[in-house]
């Protein structure tokens, strides 16, 4: 009997963490602001209240930060969206850590290929011949780090292991979702205000280390206020949370979101739900919200979209984080 429970024991050791998850529901009982874990290694979630807010921004609003045409057109118009129910979503990024386990479990094979920046051209189109992916990603990383050369497919996927791993809904935000999460229940440009400052304490976009790494020929030095000698990403959870205890919502990585890209908020959902195919959506192609390490300082806003990305596309700054419905 000792030794049939031994091997039992080892068995279950094997598993990982979070297929191991059994017992009442972690997030049962829970209210906005408190944080939960389904397993030992799942990601710790934060509830997100329900209510109401503006999603988009106003001319006002670009016109201040200097947002181009081509992208502050897509950010309109104001609409007043509703979300009805709370849910809960990761404080941080899926780290490098957290997605191996995802890979190791499910065998899921190393991808070849990812957007990095290729130099000799200055463009982020990738480097032909270059084996780039989230192991090797042609950056300084460790397991602390958001995992990066994500597709949406990958997010999906990994939003699916957990689902099946622990037993309750997994999934990525609607856009709607991300940005309320975003905004934390405040109006303002950035949760902080409508003033730029002092963003060098939350968000990691373009720093002085990162512009001279990239070695990048454009010319918006004026624009690197943050002189953090480091580059590329930072661990996950390296800046100020917003108010609703949610870490790196702007810069770091951009993250996917579970809409089909469209060209404006016309026809957005106002229930909070994310754009289809059924109301406009353009679902060849994806979107990603938040900014990341190499953002110019008006795309990190949570209006901001990262649009027209294509669905199998691994772009190296595209990370994930997940939400998970509450039962």
């Amino acid at each position: 009997m000792r030794l049939m429970i031994c091997a039992l024991l080892a068995c279950l050791a094997a598993l990982p963490a979070a297929a191991m998850a059994t017992g009442p529901d972690a997030a049962a009982g829970k209210q906005p602001g408190d944080t939960f874990q389904d397993c030992p290694d799942c990601q710790k979630m934060v509830v997100i209240p329900a209510g109401r807010f503006k999603m988009g921004s106003t001319p006002e609003e670009r016109a201040r930060e200097g947002v181009p045409a081509t992208f502050g057109e897509h950010e309109g118009p104001v609409r007043d969206i509703t979300i009805a129910r709370p849910f809960a979503m990761a404080t941080t990024e899926t780290t490098r850590g957290q997605f191996a386990r995802f890979v190791k479990a499910t065998n899921r094979p190393i991808p070849t290929e990812c957007a990095d920046y290729n130099a000799a051209n200055d463009s982020w189109a990738g480097t032909k011949g270059k084996v780039v992916n989230w192991q090797n990603p042609g950056i300084a990383q460790t397991d602390a780090h958001p995992v990066v050369c994500m597709s949406v497919v990958d997010a999906s996927d990994y939003a699916a292991w957990l689902t099946k791993s622990t037993g309750h809904t997994y999934r990525l935000a609607s856009e709607a979702e991300w940005e309320y999460a975003a905004r934390a229940g405040t109006t303002t440009t950035r949760y902080w205000g409508d003033s730029v400052t002092p963003i060098c304490n939350k968000a990691n976009i373009m720093t002085a280390g990162t512009y001279a790494a990239i070695k990048s020929s454009d010319g918006w030095t004026d624009e690197l206020l943050c002189a953090d000698n480091g580059s590329w990403t930072k661990p996950v959870g390296s800046y100020d949370p917003n108010p609703w205890g949610l870490y790196d919502m702007l810069g770091n990585g951009w993250e996917w979101v579970s809409d089909c890209a469209a060209p404006d908020h016309a026809r957005l959902p106002a229930d909070g739900s994310p754009q289809t195919a059924a109301n406009g959506g353009d679902c060849q192609h994806r979107l990603t919200k938040g900014g990341a390490f190499h953002s110019r300082i008006w795309l990190a806003r949570p209006a901001t979209r990262g649009g027209g990305q294509p669905g199998e596309g691994r772009p190296l700054a595209a990370t994930i984080r997940v939400v998970r419905e509450l039962n």
